[in-house]
């Protein structure tokens, strides 16, 4: 268990039979593998409920270093998973992720936990991108999932992720964004992560990388053509939202509201193609809410094992705090207050370029 920049990550699995190029799990040995089972169902449940990031309101991601949908074994694992869920009533919204084509004793699964209560979300993960960049990856099997979730009456979160210049082309990004706002909720478009070890590998693929300072800090990495595009997503499909950050796209989703200090920041006022419904439901619940103190912060600060000193710009929304903390303590934090965390940076930490702790994008010059 582990919380990441926007969802708490369950992976009693782990390991991909699929060879993606871009994806970090190539780093750790983790893809060309036949899943692992780490955890039974029974197991992982408790493991959450033990999890000193676990509430009862923050997104569950389960699976995220394998493709569930991948294997027989895997996906029995998750039927059994979700069975247990709906057991223990877990209130949470719970997303899965996938490329792969989802079968349909699975859908049957995922419309039977759906029903008895379970809030649970389907990603799916479609780019553009062909089989030799997504190796292993059946494309016309991952494209019909949408149609299929969106007749079983599951909600659907298009990942556009990640960008290669490849795939940055009119055509193509025209045809992945019309396909998937005919049956998903919204797109939350992601750039491309580059770890460092994983630099010299990802530049095969987009040479530039090589050349380009502050490519493996950045939130992610976008060919220009596609970072104007996603941005004028508005005018090809009106009313349909397109977002940078998966806490808006959730919230959206489930009709909640934002809690992760987004409303009001240059994301949401510039980047989100966010509905105006949406964001006044935002703005509503930010005047709502108690007014957040000092004594608060430092509470927070004391409860997740990091007091520091700290400075709250009321005005913003924002604390800053001046120490050093990993990234899946700021991911709480900000949900903890519900305004935007800021810390020094934590240079052993993997999952510090985040849009959550600060990170910012990085456009480069001609997608062509």
């Amino acid at each position: 268990m582990d919380q990441h920049a926007t969802w708490i990550a369950v992976n009693p699995v782990q390991g991909c039979p699929k060879v993606c190029s871009y994806c970090f799990l190539n780093e750790r040995g983790q893809t060309a593998v036949r899943p692992e089972q780490l955890a039974s169902p029974a197991e992982t449940a408790d493991l959450l409920a033990s999890s000193p990031f676990y509430e009862p309101d923050r997104p569950i991601a389960l699976y995220t270093w394998t493709d569930v949908m991948a294997l027989p074994a895997s996906r029995a694992h998750l039927v059994e998973l979700l069975d247990v869920l709906v057991q223990c009533q877990v209130p949470n919204p719970v997303v899965l992720i996938t490329k792969c084509a989802i079968p349909d004793d699975t859908l049957d699964a995922v419309v039977k936990a759906r029903k008895a209560g379970l809030r649970l979300i389907v990603y799916v993960s479609y780019s553009g991108l062909g089989r030799d960049v997504e190796h292993g990856i059946r494309h016309d099997e991952l494209k019909a999932n949408f149609p299929r979730l969106a007749q079983a009456g599951v909600p659907i979160v298009h990942y556009w992720r990640p960008a290669f210049p490849e795939s940055a082309t009119e055509a193509t990004m025209e045809t992945v964004l019309a396909w998937a706002a005919e049956y998903a909720h919204c797109t939350v478009a992601a750039g491309l992560k580059v770890e460092p070890d994983a630099l010299p590998r990802l530049a095969g693929l987009w040479p530039e990388l090589a050349t380009t300072p502050g490519v493996t800090e950045a939130e992610g990495v976008y060919p220009r053509e596609f970072w104007e595009f996603i941005h004028a997503t508005h005018q090809r499909h009106p009313g349909y939202p397109l977002f940078h950050t998966n806490s808006c796209a959730l919230a959206y989703v489930l009709g909640t509201t934002d809690r992760f200090g987004v409303f009001g920041s240059e994301v949401c006022t510039l980047r989100n193609q966010c509905p105006t419904q949406q964001r006044r439901r935002c703005e509503a619940d930010v005047l709502r809410r108690p007014h957040l103190t000092e004594t608060m912060i430092d509470t927070a600060l004391n409860r997740r094992g990091h007091p520091a000193p700290f400075t709250f710009d009321q005005t913003r929304g924002e604390v800053e705090v001046h120490q050093a903390l990993p990234t899946n303590v700021v991911a709480a934090l900000t949900q903890d207050l519900g305004v935007r965390v800021r810390v020094t940076r934590q240079h052993d930490d993997p999952y510090w370029n985040s849009g959550t702790a600060g990170a910012v994008p990085l456009i480069l010059g001609d997608a062509r």
